[in-house]
């Protein structure tokens, strides 16, 4: 950037300023919007195992933005001061700490898909329905449906 500020070309340090914004705009909406693809898919993993939605986990997901945005401002100094210098054309260190975010929040989602399609989102209805037993005939049929279940899963 000094180069350009010696040679007074103003078009190309407005073009290079610009595409860093760009740059630091997109990763931290990148941030923001893996951290709310978190929720959103842990909310669903919640709904379909059957839990009851708590404002613990919304206020989580507000600190894992805010936690990401204490790591992320300190080091957009560094990439501010790195772009003086000629060979530092993009923030570089915030694109990694991004990067980072998304993977960790990548990752998060996952293990809500996970734990969303394992057995354990079967317990809420299996719990209901041997509460619903009422005549041990109920109770017996119920037993051998969850045998007959746990037999085929075996066999694949």
């Amino acid at each position: 950037m000094f180069e350009l500020i010696k040679t007074q070309d103003w078009d190309a340090l407005q073009a290079h300023l610009t595409v860093f914004a760009l740059v630091i705009f997109l990763a931290w909406t990148g941030m923001v919007v893996a951290c709310l693809a978190d929720l959103i898919s842990g909310v669903d993993a919640a709904k379909t195992i059957g839990e009851k939605l708590h404002s613990h986990g919304l206020r989580e997901t507000v600190k894992k933005i805010k936690d990401y945005t204490g790591v992320m401002f300190p080091f957009l100094f560094i990439d501010i001061i790195g772009s003086l210098f000629a060979w530092y054309a993009l923030p570089y260190v915030e694109m990694m700490i991004a990067v980072g975010a998304i993977f960790i929040e990548g990752f998060s989602v996952i293990e809500n898909k996970q734990r969303k399609h394992s057995h354990a989102a079967l317990i809420p209805t299996i719990a209901k329905k041997i509460i619903s037993c009422t005549r041990e005939k109920d109770a017996v049929a119920l037993i051998e449906a969850i045998q007959k279940t746990a037999n085929q899963e075996t066999k694949q």
